[in-house]
């Protein structure tokens, strides 16, 4: 996984405890770019994930700052890469 560029160093057994503490107990910073997750254009966008069989029924939350912010993630965590066209320019290539 490419991740952000913050995820791209290597980290010590102190930044990963912290990073997986997020999932637990979030701190208001969005998971992809660390800006406060409140400040995006849409405000927070909490997502909560619980796969009882995996994890004994903990509930992990991420927070994202926009859904840019998801879908980074979203794409990351699927093995691809997320790659943003504006509507107007995608409506304008179909009709040629």
């Amino acid at each position: 996984m490419s991740g952000p560029r913050w995820m791209s160093d290597p980290c010590t057994e102190d930044e990963f405890r912290e990073h997986w503490q997020r999932f637990l107990k979030p701190d208001g910073l969005c998971l992809w770019c660390r800006k406060p997750a409140a400040d995006g254009p849409c405000g927070t966008i909490t997502i909560k994930i619980s796969e009882e069989a995996i994890d004994n029924g903990e509930v992990f939350t991420h927070q994202f700052c926009s859904w840019e912010c998801l879908a980074h993630r979203f794409a990351d965590c699927a093995g691809g890469v997320f790659v943003h066209t504006d509507v107007n320019t995608a409506a304008d290539l179909h009709n040629e």
